[in-house]
């Protein structure tokens, strides 16, 4: 039997649907919809075909979906090859790949306050 892996704290499945802010300390993954703004001190990713509508906080975050909201990373935003993001970006680093959609502004600093 495989291990969970333990530096993943919360998934929200494929067909699942938040309305709400979601706070926790530990990663996300998201491949779901969530109205609402997400924070945490760890890393949060969404996948290719989640749809996110809020603001979005963390250490790291890895975006491969839709999401429209403001990002803010103590560290680093990826934006992947099919993201699509509409909404500022506060992060000491940002990566986007050829093929991500940006629409907004981007204001990197050496550690953003979250």
């Amino acid at each position: 039997m495989k291990k969970k892996d333990p530096s993943i704290n919360t998934i929200i499945g494929e067909n699942s649907i938040v309305n709400g802010d979601i706070k926790l300390a530990g990663n996300i993954i998201i491949n779901g919809k969530v109205t609402g703004d997400i924070e945490t001190e760890g890393t949060i990713r969404i996948l290719q075909g989640a749809v996110i509508i809020g603001k979005l906080v963390g250490k790291d975050l890895h975006i491969g979906g839709q999401v429209e909201g403001n990002v803010i990373a103590a560290d680093k935003v990826v934006l992947g090859d099919r993201s699509m993001l509409r909404g500022d970006v506060r992060a000491s680093q940002i990566v986007i790949e050829e093929g991500a959609q940006f629409e907004g502004k981007c204001d990197m600093q050496n550690r953003p306050e979250i």
